[in-house]
């Protein structure tokens, strides 16, 4: 058994002990969704103003996102936060610098040093912080909240008048330092360009790509556009291997695809993270080098837990972390074995009745974190210089796709105290912040169009896990009551009950 033990100092950069070496912490995190305050978006949920010019998109909506993913991120490394974060879902920035020139992060701080991010998107909101870029407001946040010590890169695809070509961006936070003359932006056929950037660790340079591919995983003539994105991805890391066979490089990000793509998916001819970046699960082959086949850390995860995002009721692993052979060897950067992770807090950024995502929302000002957990690993560096030698695996992944099944969402059965019965809310207007995304045992008749009206309002019907329609077929339009549990909550503008699990229809409670 490994036994690491950690210090925090006063640079609040953790260290742990790891044969006298410093260990890292690499975080890849969707954020879902973080827009600016500048008012111009592309996606109309972001909008400043609804139709009717009620608000919609308000820089209380920002704060929050801010301070959520800061409390998510403070979670890491005893509260000082990530060494390395890949982010994506930031908004591309649509009110750019003239010439496109970049803000420094150092000279961004310190600008505004005497303030803080809740002043900043509040009373003191001007247009000059209205057109400051996302990644910074949360760096501001981050910083405020003890998070300190990061440099910032970004990847950008511009038109000729400066306006960015897609809606979001890859960004990189940093405590090591950024090379900034290597950070580039590698353009990608009809998805967002790569981010690669170089970041400096005691002496030694490691490899960064954050990525976010073009999304619906199961999508066959998407997944060709997908193959493109890895093609353009495979032929840069193939130039880097030329020139370095030993390079140390991490991809991470959301590659809209799931860890064993070809196997899940078996009619796609061919996929963009199996059959064009030859991620596998068989780690001692990656350890041995020689070979441009990279080790999907997901293999490290017991098979049925394998998830950081959820479809249709099943898990996914969208996000993902793959590290190449360079990381096994005993020179510069490597890999501390068995370390990857999925970032599940409960009663924070997971249900506790499923331990699924707690999605962002835009309801009064805003709440929840992102439809997609954060996913992690550490690294060390090597204090030998010998790249013939491999570290030895513990436990080594290997390739088990062949006992892999869809992983369905299980939902527990909360106890009575978790959740609020109909004499805790009568006459209660429930579309307010003391009951949204909470769980309600609701009594009441199915309307004919399959809704239900509680408390004077009318509320849609929706499951996870099966068709509500076919559930209720016999009592929609009857006087015969229901008894069911939901959650309350709102789509696409429509206020519903979701019903997250067959168990949750005329529950029993053990007290």
């Amino acid at each position: 058994m490994k036994i690491f033990l950690s210090l925090v100092v006063w640079l609040f950069i953790p260290l742990s002990v790891h044969s006298q070496q410093a260990e890292y912490k690499l975080v890849v995190h969707n954020v879902e969704n973080m827009f600016d305050a500048d008012g111009v978006a592309v996606f109309s949920d972001y909008q400043p103003f609804d139709e009717d010019g009620e608000p919609l998109y308000t820089p209380a909506h920002l704060l929050t996102k801010i301070q959520k993913t800061t409390r998510l991120m403070a979670r890491y490394n005893g509260g000082a936060g990530p060494d390395i974060i890949m982010l994506v879902e930031i908004e591309a920035d649509y009110t750019p610098l003239p010439g496109n020139e970049q803000r420094d992060a150092n000279t961004f701080l310190e600008q505004y040093r005497d303030t803080t991010v809740e002043y900043m998107l509040g009373e003191g909101i001007n247009d000059e912080i209205k057109d400051l870029p996302a990644e910074l407001l949360l760096l501001k946040g981050m910083y405020d909240a003890g998070l300190t010590g990061y440099d910032v890169a970004v990847a950008y695809d511009r038109a000729p008048d400066g306006r960015p070509r897609h809606v979001q961006k890859n960004v990189l936070f940093s405590k090591l330092p950024i090379q900034h003359e290597r950070t580039r932006s590698i353009p990608i056929e009809d998805a967002r360009p790569i981010l690669e950037a170089w970041v400096d660790v005691e002496g030694y340079e490691l490899a960064l790509f954050v990525n976010h591919w073009k999304s619906r995983a199961s999508d066959e003539e998407i997944e060709k556009i997908r193959v493109q994105n890895a093609e353009v991805l495979k032929a840069r890391l193939d130039e880097l291997r030329s020139e370095n066979p030993h390079v140390d490089f991490i991809l991470g990000g959301d590659f809209n695809s799931d860890y064993n793509q070809s196997h899940r998916y078996q009619y796609m001819d061919k996929t963009a993270v199996n059959d064009v970046l030859r991620s596998t699960g068989d780690e001692r082959f990656v350890k041995q080098g020689n070979t441009d086949a990279v080790y999907n850390l997901w293999y490290e995860h017991p098979i049925d837990k394998r998830g950081s995002d959820v479809f249709r009721g099943y898990w996914g692993t969208l996000m993902q972390i793959m590290i190449g052979p360079g990381l096994y060897d005993y020179h510069g950067i490597q890999y501390v074995d068995g370390s990857f992770d999925v970032g599940r807090f409960p009663g924070k950024n997971v249900y506790e009745n499923s331990l699924t995502p707690r999605r962002w929302h835009t309801f009064e000002n805003g709440g929840g974190y992102s439809d997609h957990l954060p996913i992690s690993m550490r690294f060390i560096v090597t204090d030998r210089d010998a790249t013939d030698e491999r570290i030895t695996l513990e436990y080594p992944g290997y390739v088990d796709d062949e006992n892999w099944e869809p992983i369905a969402i299980s939902y527990s059965m909360p106890d009575s105290d978790s959740v609020l019965f109909p004499e805790d809310y009568d006459g209660e207007n429930l579309r307010s912040l003391d009951y949204f995304d909470k769980l309600l045992v609701v009594e009441t008749n199915i309307n004919r169009d399959y809704t239900v009206t509680v408390n004077g309002e009318q509320y849609q019907l929706w499951s996870p896990t099966f068709n509500t329609r076919d559930q209720f077929a016999n009592v929609s339009g009857t006087d015969e009551s229901v008894r069911f549990i939901g959650r309350l909550g709102k789509f696409r503008g429509n206020w519903q009950f979701v019903i997250e699990s067959e168990e949750y229809l005329d529950p029993e409670f053990n007290n």
